[in-house]
């Protein structure tokens, strides 16, 4: 599920759904240890099953849907080479695997 599908679904929740999202998402940022947070969105689905509402529960898999997609904990990003400011000199991510960590951002500042 893309961002756009997901953040359409969301907008669909009332106030009090919103609320309640919210307070669930928050107890699964502040639960997850090893596992991964669309593990812990499946369990709360599974706990909290009919007593949350159609539009809450299409929010909270789309959430879990979401994170599926991501990177999983453990496994190396993909390699790529990029080209130094200035120089013709390319620099690979894997060249940095085992020295130090490697932060990358994404954005303009602007």
């Amino acid at each position: 599920m893309y961002k756009a599908e997901r953040d359409n679904v969301i907008t669909q929740l009332s106030p009090a759904e919103r609320d309640q999202f919210r307070r669930l998402i928050q107890d699964v940022s502040t639960r997850i240890t090893t596992s991964r947070p669309g593990d812990m969105v499946r369990q709360i689905l599974t706990a909290q099953g009919r007593a949350l509402s159609p539009a809450l529960h299409a929010a909270l898999e789309a959430v879990a849907a979401r994170d599926a997609m991501g990177p999983q904990v453990g496994t190396y990003p993909p390699d790529f080479a990029l080209k130094r400011l200035g120089t013709e000199e390319r620099v690979r991510l894997s060249s940095f695997r085992g020295q130090q960590p490697v932060g990358l951002v994404f954005g303009s500042y602007t």
